[in-house]
């Protein structure tokens, strides 16, 4: 350890002792050095540390070059990842989230390759990838670090403590996804989530087996989206359609120019309804803010 190391440079150097991938290693290798301090009695052992990057490179290029051909992940608009230990349920929740059909078996390591589906909430789409479980050799850390959210899927809070280091670089959000719940007694639930609770765990009790809270999970993903849905109507009859998906704080303008560019140069008169407005068929300004399911109707010139 080099001499007067600070704070900075001891959670590196923990965070790497701690890592499991090669990307990792590489990653607080590069932060030990940047934190390490610089001067005469520190020079060999920042030498020491730059062969050691140098040495985890030439492994991850090694890597890269036996995987090359290999087809990668696109990501596609929001994205969702599945980690979890191995048998935790994260095929079977896939398949419930998603339109894909993923294998599905009681044994250890059945997801060998990451499985990608689409989720679709009343319109709104976002990708969803189950990685294989932590502790294969086909991990992606990578898909892992980039992820919009991560679904962390356990039937173990103690499990936590361990997935954690494989997902500390990930900046996104996170939902914890406790499984299996069909295994456990009401009175135990309730212990589980007193206990999420209290640690203040965000993230949602279900079982991907028979289906139980999956609706409520499919409402925490699409709250951490930061999307809204507008509905569109024309004078004098009902809306209908699919809705039009924008971002939060999206305003009837955005919804207009959404439609067409210039289209708000055109409007005359705006009526909404729906939770943004004080009442039904309220008239509104093209800078009023809109709220998830208003209905807007455009009177044009």
């Amino acid at each position: 350890m080099p001499i007067n190391a600070g704070p900075e440079y001891l959670n590196a150097e923990k965070e790497y002792l701690n890592s499991v991938s090669v990307e990792d290693k590489i990653y607080w290798l590069e932060e030990m050095i940047k934190k390490a301090p610089k001067h005469k009695s520190s020079e060999n052992f920042l030498a020491e540390l730059k062969t050691r990057l140098k040495k985890f490179r030439e492994k991850a290029e090694k890597a890269a070059k036996k995987s090359k051909g290999k087809k990668g992940i696109r990501k596609e608009g929001f994205q969702f990842v599945l980690v979890g230990k191995t048998n935790s349920g994260k095929s079977l929740l896939l398949s419930r989230l998603t339109n894909a059909l993923p294998k599905v078996a009681s044994y250890h390591f059945t997801t060998l390759k990451p499985e990608i589906g689409t989720f679709d909430f009343d319109g709104v789409k976002a990708q969803v990838i189950d990685l294989p479980s932590i502790g294969s050799e086909n991990f992606d850390s990578g898909i892992v670090n980039t992820a919009d959210c991560l679904l962390i899927v356990v039937e173990n809070l103690e499990d936590m403590a361990e997935i954690d280091s494989f997902v500390k670089r990930n900046r996104g959000k996170k939902i914890v996804v406790f499984n299996k719940s069909d295994k456990f007694s009401d009175v135990e639930l309730r212990k589980i989530r007193e206990r999420m609770k209290s640690r203040k765990i965000e993230g949602v009790i279900v079982s991907a087996m028979t289906g139980r809270g999956v609706d409520e999970l499919s409402m925490m993903m699409f709250g951490v989206m930061g999307m809204i849905r507008v509905y569109l109507k024309e004078p004098g009859r009902e809306a209908k359609g699919e809705p039009m998906v924008l971002n939060e704080r999206a305003k009837v303008k955005d919804v207009a120019e959404k439609i067409f560019k210039g289209f708000s140069e055109k409007v005359k008169e705006v009526r909404l309804t729906g939770p943004s407005g004080k009442f039904p068929n309220q008239k509104v300004g093209l800078n009023h803010e809109l709220k998830d399911k208003d209905v807007v109707e455009f009177h044009v010139r």
